[in-house]
């Protein structure tokens, strides 16, 4: 019998290799996200985008067929286009599901799928109807089938020219008023390069583009900015260049690190802190509370509440932190951040009348617009968040593989959680709306929450960040960060003596 590679069903996605993916297993996989499109979710249409990838356009045919199979009419854009550029089609469509083959960050040899529903609602595991990825991996196993032929429609789409002026708009960037900046644009030949080049292009920018024809060979290595060995020449190429800052992005463009002169990354809170205002702006100060990312550094946090916003603690995961954004779109909820160089926001489908409703998705172009905005009128502003960036030491989040014995991986983070407990930390555990946080902070010296008169000056603090990752099998992640050296390897060193008793018993392995 053969291997239905379950494995490929992800907690926010479907991906895997390309070479487990057999002909038979490609049918069923279209058969059932047909059905379940048509059944579950009860679309009359679907917008389907994809990447570079080499084997992503045999994916979007074939999905694209068996949808039309299904009756349902079809919306695709030929072309490799961003993720973010995919949402922004979904908005134009807002009545019709949603497709994006691509495997984002991971080597060329990856292929999958982001799906949404009606209203650019976020599809995940156990997200979306009827239990969303849940019930498309039940009708796989199940071998659905698309019974008939009532043949729907395909049109062609592009929305390239909408895409880029909308983000303009809503940024404040208009044609000409970046000029005098110098901008490293860095693709790492994903399929971000045409609306950032054209943007930034037509707004006078100076922009020096690397690895934008759009490659699924990534022979400058994975489309990933945090592997070194992909990103270290464009680093170089920074210093050497005298550039005022660049962008940096993954394969599918719904990833944008902020780089600073030296090539050096900004930390996405720290932007964050400096664009939030703007943000506040285009809801007319109607909206005034944002999302963090669990693994936030306190300082950056701190920066963000100046602003007069209230910053919430939010679990990792893209189609989780969108969807509470959509539920709190109401209750003044309007941006979040990812330490991961995600940034979300609730846009709205009509810059000029915002009670047209708000969609809550990932546009890098305007965070990239909008940041190169703020540098332009205020440089010192970036500055200052650099120099705040170097007063930090920083143990980086750390992985420990535990496929030996993951029954052990609570155990673990249970003894973590108590050491530091009985070391005086506040433990934070849970959203302030009591959902689960799905990770563990461990704070010393530091509040719960931040308000906008709290500051950090002549305090010694550390925070330890603890939690079992999503996106790989059976591996455990921390990280700690503090203003102190000293107590920065303390802490990881309490860490590390519980995590080096597992390895040694033969449980777990770095």
């Amino acid at each position: 019998m053969e291997n239905l590679n379950l494995t490929m069903f992800k907690q926010y996605d479907i991906r895997t290799r390309y070479n487990a993916l057999s002909d038979s297993l490609k049918e069923r996989l279209y058969n059932a996200i047909a059905v379940y499109v048509r059944d579950s979710i009860g679309a009359k249409s679907v917008v389907i985008g994809r990447d570079a990838r080499l084997y992503v356009p045999e994916l979007a045919e074939g999905i694209a067929r068996l949808l039309r199979k299904a009756g349902l009419d079809v919306y695709i854009n030929p072309l490799p286009i961003s993720t973010c550029q995919f949402y922004y089609s979904c908005m134009k469509h807002r009545e019709s599901a949603g497709i994006m083959v691509t495997a984002s960050h991971n080597p060329g040899e990856y292929v999958g799928l982001k799906l949404i529903a009606p209203e650019v609602a976020p599809i995940a595991l156990g997200c979306g109807p009827e239990g969303g990825i849940a019930k498309i991996k039940e009708l796989f196993i199940a071998d659905a089938k698309v019974e008939g032929d009532r043949q729907g429609k395909m049109y062609v789409i592009n929305y390239l020219e909408d895409y880029i002026n909308y983000c303009m708009k809503l940024s404040g960037v208009t044609e000409g008023s970046l000029k005098g900046t110098r901008i490293m644009l860095e693709f790492l030949n994903g399929s971000a390069g045409s609306e950032m080049a054209l943007a930034f292009q037509r707004a006078g920018a100076d922009v020096e583009l690397r690895d934008v024809a759009p490659d699924g060979f990534f022979w400058r290595g994975d489309p990933n900015p945090i592997i070194e060995s992909s990103i270290a020449p464009t680093r170089a190429a920074m210093r050497e260049g005298k550039f005022d800052f660049g962008f940096c992005f993954d394969g599918d463009g719904d990833r944008v690190d902020l780089m600073a002169p030296n090539g050096e990354q900004i930390v996405p809170g720290l932007n964050m802190s400096i664009i939030v205002k703007k943000m506040i702006d285009i809801f007319h100060g109607t909206k005034m509370e944002v999302y963090a990312d669990v693994k936030a550094i306190p300082l950056s946090l701190c920066e963000i509440a100046k602003s007069g916003v209230k910053v919430h603690i939010i679990r990792n995961g893209h189609s989780f932190i969108k969807e509470k954004l959509r539920e709190n779109c109401a209750n003044g909820y309007f941006a979040a951040e990812e330490e991961s160089a995600h940034y979300y926001m609730n846009y709205p489908y009509d810059p000029d009348d915002l009670s047209k409703g708000y969609a809550a998705i990932e546009s890098t172009l305007f965070i990239a617009l909008l940041s190169a905005r703020c540098y332009k009128e205020d440089p010192a502003a970036y500055e200052r968040a650099y120099k705040l960036q170097t007063s930090l030491f920083r143990e980086r989040e750390w992985p420990l593989h535990c496929e030996a014995a993951p029954e052990k991986m609570p155990h673990l983070m249970d003894e973590v959680e108590n050491k530091m407990r009985s070391l005086g930390a506040t433990i934070i555990k849970d959203m302030d709306d009591g959902s689960d946080l799905d990770a563990c902070l461990m704070r010393f010296n530091l509040p719960q929450t931040f308000s906008a008169d709290y500051s950090l000056e002549g305090k010694k603090w550390v925070q330890v960040a603890q939690r079992i990752s999503r996106s790989e099998e059976a591996m455990c992640r921390w990280e700690v960060v503090s203003n102190d050296p000293d107590l920065c390897a303390e802490y990881n060193g309490y860490v590390k003596e519980i995590t080096d008793r597992y390895v040694a018993a033969g449980y777990a392995k770095y």
